[in-house]
């Protein structure tokens, strides 16, 4: 508990959060994502509502038990609240509604509800985001600014972690540099920063982003899949870019994300049961809880420049330049969200 009250403090000190007398709504969770909750109240904050479910991660009871025993330790318990009826929520005067997991999705039901002068960082990078979680169009009808999160801040960096979670899982299962010939399926945004780890450790290796062409893959140990953009069957059956019985049961395929039908596979692959396209097997709280906490102590500082940015009547262009100079914030590409 020390340990992660200090680095929260860390985090806070990093990116020189200030919530000082806000109402916000965020979830409460178990494992490296109770800090939320705890972040916001440290940062100031003069009530947090902390929204939480049963899930396959903990009952309601042991978020409580997390939550309270960390926010004691550093002095905020009584700054959260901890709920499970969002109907005892005051949303009118929510200052911030974090784009967090039990709070999705977040529909016009709950939007209809909150103040024009809401803000809602959606805690992740704008390319990211699913219509399922966050109803868009009715924050744009009801003014609602919605910004992400600039994970290549330079205070943040958090996609270079995927590099090293994959080589992470290529050490746990015994495919060492020099020796290994890795093969890589996926996007850019993730590929890139896998590349400069495999490089630097000197693996054998090769990437793909285009599925068009068919490949041979009998000289490779182990394939890695990230693929967060296209929804081509990259591994699978009829129609996949890898047919499943082309691959050797002595081969390894390691899931971060990407759509795979792993049914029947004779080879070996992680997780055992890998998340639908869209979600990711593996995300980057499987490398410690500091780069969870920065993530979303970065996400909370572009909340707070929405706020600021709010107050001064800014628009359009000029809301983008002010947060993208001033916050670790990422714009949508449709300026109509800007």
């Amino acid at each position: 508990m020390v340990d992660l009250a200090n680095k929260i403090l860390k985090s806070i000190d990093k990116f020189s959060l200030n919530l000082t007398n806000k109402i916000i709504l965020t979830e409460a969770a178990t494992g490296n994502y109770v800090v939320t909750p705890i972040i916001i109240a440290c940062s100031g904050a003069k009530k947090v509502y902390a929204f939480t479910k049963a899930s396959k991660y903990g009952s309601i009871e042991e978020v409580k038990r997390q939550t309270y025993e960390l926010a004691k330790y550093l002095d905020v318990e009584s700054k959260i609240e901890i709920i499970t009826d969002l109907s005892n929520v005051p949303l009118k005067s929510i200052d911030v509604l974090t784009n967090t997991g039990f709070l999705r999705p977040i529909n016009k039901e709950i939007i209809d509800q909150l103040s024009p002068n809401c803000v809602i960082p959606l805690m992740w990078e704008t390319w990211e985001f699913r219509d399922s979680d966050l109803d868009l169009e009715v924050c744009i009808e009801k003014g609602i600014k919605v910004y992400g999160t600039n994970e290549d801040n330079e205070k943040l960096k958090t996609k270079e972690y995927i590099g090293y979670m994959v080589l992470n899982f290529l050490l746990d299962l015994k495919h060492t540099p020099l020796s290994s010939k890795v093969l890589v399926l996926g996007c850019d945004y993730f590929t890139v920063y896998t590349e400069q780890v495999l490089k630097n450790n000197c693996y054998y290796y090769k990437i793909i982003s285009d599925y068009n062409d068919k490949i041979n893959i009998d000289n490779y140990d182990c394939i890695v899949l990230l693929e967060h953009h296209k929804q081509d069957l990259l591994i699978g059956r009829k129609g996949a870019f890898i047919d499943i019985n082309t691959i050797n049961e002595h081969v390894d395929v390691i899931h971060i994300c990407g759509n795979v039908d792993f049914s029947n596979a004779k080879f070996n692959f992680i997780p055992k049961y890998p998340a639908s396209f869209g979600y990711m097997s593996y995300t980057v709280d499987y490398m410690g809880k500091q780069v969870v906490t920065d993530l979303h102590t970065a996400g909370l500082k572009v909340s707070e420049g929405m706020m600021k940015a709010n107050k001064m009547n800014l628009e359009k262009k000029e809301y983008k330049i002010f947060m993208e100079k001033n916050y670790p914030a990422m714009s949508f590409k449709d300026e109509r969200y800007w």
